[in-house]
């Protein structure tokens, strides 16, 4: 429900409104439909604790989502996780031979590692399970494409046993709205991190750092905390330290974090694992220059033009130094580094995203047609191959009964009457083909 996936959705569902006329199915309080402008919003009642969201897929919510999609009748179907909605929706598709996205906003072979074992150890462990990967793998083998948001991604869903079409296709961001102008304190230098307050964003390592930076220094954590434990270590560090400069400032809604990254001077990253950070590129798009851990985005995006990224093993004495010789750079100095971090994101604006997952999705159709062409042909040919063999095997019967016609009547008037029985049969073999099928249709729906 929440974090970067559901920023995301949020964002790429009104991108592509622009243009186009969207069905979003997502979890909420109760089960209701609403259509605002190009948007059609089917929320399906869900429960849970925190940011999980467990939809209640009764009959009746089956019912609401199956019919909706009829109603709507999409060409694509994208889906933004491998939940139980997204499952249901994927089988509906399959039924109706539509082409079926998914983005992988994790990577596969590390599921678990992304959040979940902190929500629950035990949901942890049934993700990482042999039952649930297979599961996961049949729902990857079930999509027409898999879009991977950058090369680490794209090889991970290799690796993890994935074989078919996969794009690679950057997430977005409205770059206009982080375009604020620059408003540094003098006097305190805000280093700013956003984000989930979690063991694998290793916040602990940014609060040991800010140890070796003067008072002047301030570190704000800007982000919920999914286990409460965590967060109460990250208090204590802070108070053992005696760090009054280091502030949590808990859950900021989306809108206020371009004025929070207006007023920083650095980002800051320690983060473990992350396959595309929505909050680096926010600060990249913002003009504040990153300094960061390696990992699978500070390596996609960050370089000495535009921050630092240094090694996972690096001492957060040598981490802080990096800090300080960026901050003390002139004003002409930062003011390079920082046109350097928007450069360094400028073709993910949305309108570019919007444009390539297009792209992909004319081909999806396309190649989604190719097939059902190519089905159809099969069965024909299936069909016709049964009609051949029984021919030959009546061969000798149908020689003597040709003998006799031929005697009786001619040979041209008896190619003509073969010709209409031939027409004949085969309309009546295709409007009963054509009846079933669309009584089995009715029937399925």
């Amino acid at each position: 429900m929440g974090g970067g996936v559901g920023r995301l959705t949020e964002d790429i569902v009104n991108a592509f409104s622009r243009k186009h006329a969207i069905l979003y199915i997502r979890p909420g309080n109760n089960s209701r439909l609403i259509k605002e402008g190009s948007i059609t919003f089917l929320e399906i009642k869900a429960g849970g604790k925190n940011e999980i969201a467990i939809p209640n897929l009764g009959t009746k919510n089956n019912k609401l989502i199956f019919n909706s999609l009829k109603d709507f009748s999409p060409d694509i179907i994208h889906s933004q996780d491998p939940g139980p909605i997204s499952l249901l929706v994927q089988m509906w598709a399959k039924d109706k031979n539509l082409p079926y996205f998914y983005t992988s906003h994790v990577l596969p072979t590390k599921t678990a590692e992304f959040n979940l074992v902190e929500f629950s150890k035990k949901l942890g462990k049934l993700v990482d399970s042999k039952l649930l990967r297979k599961y996961f793998l049949n729902f990857f083998n079930r999509c027409s494409a898999v879009i991977a948001l950058n090369k680490r991604a794209l090889k991970d869903i290799r690796h993890f046993g994935y074989k078919g079409k996969i794009y690679l296709i950057p997430n977005g961001r409205d770059l206009s709205f982080y375009q604020k102008k620059k408003v540094i304190d003098p006097e305190m230098i805000n280093l700013i991190f956003v984000g989930y307050l979690t063991r694998r964003k290793n916040q602990n390592y940014l609060i040991e750092t800010i140890r070796h930076l003067s008072s002047n220094y301030q570190l704000n954590l800007a982000g919920p905390y999914i286990d409460e434990k965590y967060y109460c270590e990250l208090v204590n560090l802070a108070k053992k330290y005696n760090l009054s400069n280091v502030r949590f400032l808990g859950r900021v809604d989306h809108t206020q974090v371009p004025k929070l990254l207006s007023e920083s001077k650095i980002f800051v990253s320690a983060s473990k694992m992350e396959v595309q950070s929505l909050a680096v590129m926010e600060a990249l798009a913002s003009g504040t220059p990153v300094v960061g851990l390696s990992n699978e985005t500070i390596d996609e995006f960050v370089d000495r033009s535009c921050g630092y990224n240094f090694p996972p093993n690096t001492s957060c004495k040598v981490f802080a130094e990096k800090i300080k010789e960026i901050c003390n750079l002139s004003e002409d100095e930062y003011l390079v580094l920082s046109n350097n971090s928007r450069q360094k994101v400028e073709k993910l604006d949305w309108v570019n995203v919007v444009e390539m997952t297009m792209e992909a999705y004319k081909e999806g159709i396309q190649n989604n047609n190719i097939i059902l062409e190519k089905q159809l042909n099969e069965n024909n040919s299936h069909w016709l191959s049964k009609f051949e063999n029984i021919f030959k095997k009546n061969d000798r019967r149908r020689e003597k009964e040709r003998n006799i016609l031929f005697k009786k009547f001619g040979k041209e008037d008896v190619t003509i009457y073969m010709l209409v029985l031939v027409t004949f049969l085969g309309n009546y073999f295709y409007s009963f083909y054509n009846g079933a099928s669309n009584l089995l249709e009715k029937f399925k729906d």
